[in-house]
């Protein structure tokens, strides 16, 4: 199955004989195509599709497996819970307004 991929589609590549999954990460031209392996995050350059590929390539498409790529995590790494009061915050800005106004106390 031919098909105009497009960032991000997950396809089946063959190299060498064997298949890995990997994720389109550009468009070069028209049939080539540049892509990741999703497991080992190896680029792959100069991918086409079997039909189009050059004779002297050792790696093509050989399928289309989807149009998303592989589930990441949706929650945020510098997500923290709850990490100060709001007094102790409320605290902090009026002590911050004074020194600002000249108001230092010790």
């Amino acid at each position: 199955m031919r098909k105009k991929l497009k960032i991000g589609n997950v396809v089946r590549v063959n190299f060498l004989g064997s298949n890995y999954i990997c994720e389109v990460i550009e468009v070069v031209d028209k049939t080539t195509y540049k892509a990741r392996n999703i497991e080992t995050r190896v680029i792959i350059p100069n991918l086409r599709w079997k039909a189009h590929k050059d004779k002297k390539s050792v790696w093509f498409i050989e399928a289309f497996i989807s149009d998303t790529p592989g589930v990441k995590s949706t929650r945020s790494i510098d997500t923290r819970k709850q990490t100060t009061k709001k007094s102790e915050l409320d605290q902090a800005i009026k002590k911050q307004k004074d020194f600002i106004k000249g108001n230092i106390k010790k």
